[in-house]
């Protein structure tokens, strides 16, 4: 699959799990107690995005990452889901974010000092793909958004220090949209714009061509 997706999309630069990146690393941890439960998600094409499931978070491998990664915070694991195919915009945190495919995606990163006068051209994204069961770390400020579907949809669990994405306490304001989570999105994406999200991503609005 991944030699298909250089082919329908030569200006993108792909990298996999297993090559070296300052933006992410392989995790070499056992998470298929993850992708079983993964099976209970129904993805519709439609991206949709849970902060925290107790289930998931509950499950032995998150006090693994917990211990190994995050220096013993306590961490909330979530899912998200859907058939997007666009960059839409990116966004980061300063804390690490570990992803665990449950499918086979795609994400689109980027590296923070990118950003410019509040603006980050697309055209300096990479493309990670990721096979279904891999396991990768993304480092703090490493910029990224929801994945992108390889087949018809996508489900990714998504492990982040607890509270990560959940409501601000005061009001938001400029990139700070959530808790730990800033963003700049593509003008393209009119319903982040239309809720208030800043618009710095320039370029094309990347979107994966499957077939």
């Amino acid at each position: 699959m991944l030699e298909t997706l250089k082919k329908l999309n030569p200006e993108l630069r792909f990298l996999t799990a297993d090559d070296y990146s300052p933006l992410f690393c392989k995790l070499d941890i056992d998470a298929s107690a993850i992708v079983k439960l993964s099976a209970k998600i129904t993805p519709t094409t439609a991206n949709c995005y849970i902060a925290c499931d107790s289930e998931a978070t509950s499950l032995p491998v998150i006090k693994t990452f917990s211990n190994t990664v995050f220096g013993e915070l306590p961490l909330q694991a979530g899912w998200c889901f859907g058939g997007g195919k666009k960059m839409n915009g990116m966004e980061w945190h300063k804390t690490s974010e570990i992803n665990v495919a449950c499918t086979d995606v795609v994400l689109l990163l980027g590296d923070y000092r990118d950003v410019n006068n509040g603006t980050y051209d697309s055209k300096n994204a990479i493309a990670l793909y990721l096979k279904k069961g891999e396991v990768v770390e993304l480092y703090p400020l490493t910029l990224h958004l929801a994945p992108l579907s390889v087949n018809d949809t996508f489900t990714v669990s998504v492990v982040l220090p607890k509270c990560t994405n959940f409501p601000l306490d005061y009001d938001q304001s400029g990139t700070l949209r959530m808790k730990n989570k800033w963003l700049i999105v593509h003008s393209e994406n009119t319903v982040a714009v239309s809720r208030g999200a800043t618009v710095g991503v320039t370029g094309n609005n990347i979107t994966l061509k499957t077939k």
